[in-house]
C-alpha cells in the first residue's frame, strides 16, 4: 500500500490555489492507495481569534473562507475527476484511493466561534466546507485515525492539560510519547525519526511540515514562516505494522515546477 500524506495547505482567499491543481496532478502520475490530509486544509482567517480588531482584520468574510476551501478541493479534484469520466465513458476501471481528512485546529475555529457566540448556531458548521461532499472521510479534530499500524492526526496531545506535543526534534517525540509510528501536522515542521522496538519492529515518527502557499503570513505565525518545510510526503509498500520500504518528501518548489 502506498500512501500521500497533505499536511496543513491552509487555502485562504488572500493565496490563489494554484498549488492544489499541481498536488492534483502528483496524485494522478503517484496513484497512491490512500490520501491523508493531515487538517488545516481551510484557513479560514475571519474567524480568527489572534487579530480580531486590529486594522488587518478588515474586509475578512466566513463566505470567503469556505469559498477558498471549495476552490482548493475543486483543483485539488480537477484532474481526478476528468480521468475518471473518461474511463467511466470508456468502461475502464477508474481509480478509487481512499482519502481522509484530519480536521485541523484552523477548522475548529467554526467550533470555537459557535461556542463563544451561540447564537451562531445552526448558522455555521463544519459540513460548510463540504468535506464529506468531495469523498473524505472525516476526522474530528484531536482524535486520531490508524492506517496500516500508523496514527496520523493534526496533532497528538500529551499531559493532563491535553496540550499538543511538541518539540525541537518532534520526530523523535513522538515515538518516546506515543509508542507507535505516528504522523503529524501542525507545526509546519519537517522532522522524521525512527525507532526499533525490543520485538524488532521498527517504528517512526514524523512531522510532516505544511502545503501553505509560499507566500502565506498570519500575524499567528509570528515571524516563523522561514523555518517551514512545504510539500507533501509519500510513504511506500507500507507493511501493515506501521513500517514502510521508502519515505519521500517531496518539496512544494518541485511539485510546483514539476506539476504546473
Amino acid at each position: 500500500m502506498n500512501l500521500m500524506i497533505i499536511p496543513d495547505p491552509h487555502a485562504h482567499p488572500d493565496y490563489n490555489n494554484e498549488r492544489f491543481r499541481a498536488i492534483g496532478r502528483l496524485l494522478m502520475a503517484e496513484q497512491p492507495d490512500c490520501v491523508v490530509c493531515l487538517g488545516d486544509w481551510a484557513d479560514l482567517p475571519s474567524l480568527s481569534s489572534y487579530d480580531r480588531g486590529t486594522k488587518g482584520f478588515e474586509g475578512r468574510r466566513y463566505k470567503k473562507d469556505v469559498e477558498a476551501s471549495a476552490e482548493a478541493q475543486r483543483e485539488f479534484f480537477y484532474e481526478f475527476n476528468r480521468s475518471n469520466a473518461r474511463k467511466r465513458k470508456g468502461n475502464k476501471k477508474i481509480y478509487k484511493p481512499r482519502f481522509v481528512m484530519c480536521l485541523g485546529n484552523h477548522e475548529d475555529r467554526i467550533t470555537r466561534a459557535v461556542n463563544s457566540q451561540a447564537e451562531l448556531e445552526g448558522t455555521i458548521g463544519i459540513n460548510d466546507l463540504e468535506f464529506k461532499e468531495f469523498g473524505w472521510e472525516v476526522v474530528p479534530f484531536k482524535r486520531s485515525i490508524s492506517i496500516e499500524g500508523i496514527a496520523f492526526s493534526h496533532y497528538f496531545t500529551s499531559g493532563v492539560a491535553g496540550r499538543p506535543i511538541s518539540s525541537v526534534h518532534l520526530g523523535h517525540t513522538l515515538i518516546t510519547k506515543l509508542h507507535c509510528s505516528s504522523v503529524q501536522g501542525h507545526s509546519h515542521i519537517y522532522n522524521h525519526a525512527e525507532h526499533t522496538r525490543p520485538d524488532g519492529q521498527k517504528i517512526f515518527g514524523l512531522s510532516a511540515g505544511c502545503y501553505s502557499h509560499p507566500e502565506y503570513s498570519e500575524s499567528w505565525c509570528a515571524d516563523t514562516e522561514h523555518q517551514w518545510w512545504r510539500g507533501v510526503v509519500m510513504l511506500e509498500d507500507l507493511d501493515g505494522e506501521g513500517y514502510y520500504d521508502s519515505v519521500r518528501a517531496i518539496t512544494q518548489r518541485k511539485i510546483m515546477r514539476d506539476y504546473t
